[in-house]
């Protein structure tokens, strides 16, 4: 079972002065179990492409289809769609409508006409370690790391196979940037897919995820985390992307001596 991008483009304002091409000619597959981080500069189609995998953009070449299940098609039940697919966006905390944490933590799989138990309930509070309290508090009197993973845990109360992240550590504290990543690692060994979208790669360097690279639409490298690593300057610098120093060092021990490469990747 995946979701399945197959030759897929997208272009905003067709016939317009404002016409720009998003996302040209890109497939990918992501399994269940699997964890990918897409990354590259701002603008270079990642948003776009995430939001083709539970039907918020239809693409207008290709087709994307969810554990068989083509996106668009008139037979396709998209509710069910997008109660597989989670998507988690950049700042989703702004999303907040309702008045207790509760109410926002069930709102989601109310709509999707599931029933949510207490025990499932206190699982995921206590996976982004939110008191059970908390619960009748107002969802805009939390401190920022809070919210957001009240955002976070709103979407994972639907249950979802395939979990989709926008920038899920920007604005986070240390404390609150590990916690998520460390809830990340623990729903993808649970067996949910897991796609990272970030500029933040280091955060998640332990975890090795394999690496889609977006550049001006189109997929510049899709492989390993290793294989990434290795790409060459130039390769990176078109994509937008820096390492910082520990991805320099993760680098180093992969090329010289792959006996630290694990003592590396946990620094």
């Amino acid at each position: 079972m995946s979701i399945t991008a197959d030759s897929i483009s997208y272009t905003y304002g067709i016939n317009t002065p404002f016409e720009k091409t998003a996302i040209k000619n890109v497939s990918i597959e992501i399994s269940n179990g699997d964890l990918w981080l897409f990354v590259g500069h701002t603008g270079s189609g990642k948003s776009t492409l995430i939001n083709t995998f539970n039907g918020l953009i239809l693409p207008q070449k290709g087709s994307v289809s969810v554990d068989g299940e083509v996106t668009g098609n008139k037979n396709t039940n998209m509710k069910k769609i997008r109660n597989k697919v989670g998507l988690i966006f950049q700042y989703p905390e702004a999303q907040f409508f309702l008045p207790t944490i509760y109410e926002e933590l069930m709102y989601g799989p109310k709509n999707f006409g599931m029933s949510l138990g207490k025990e499932e309930l206190k699982f995921y509070m206590e996976m982004f370690s939110l008191p059970l309290g908390y619960l009748n508090k107002s969802p805009f009197n939390l401190s920022g790391g809070e919210t957001r993973k009240v955002a976070i845990i709103s979407v994972l109360c639907c249950n979802p196979q395939y979990v989709v992240f926008d920038e899920p550590t920007v604005g986070l504290d240390y404390t609150s940037r590990t916690e998520v990543v460390k809830a990340i690692k623990r729903l993808n060994t649970m067996g949910k897919a897991i796609v990272l979208v970030t500029h933040w790669i280091s955060d998640f360097i332990h975890l090795k995820p394999k690496v889609l690279v977006m550049n001006d639409g189109e997929v510049l490298f899709k492989g390993s985390f290793d294989d990434f690593i290795r790409l060459d300057r130039p390769v990176l610098e078109q994509a937008g992307i820096r390492f910082d120093q520990k991805l320099e060092l993760y680098r180093c021990a992969l090329v010289h001596n792959r006996d630290i490469k694990d003592k590396i990747s946990i620094i």
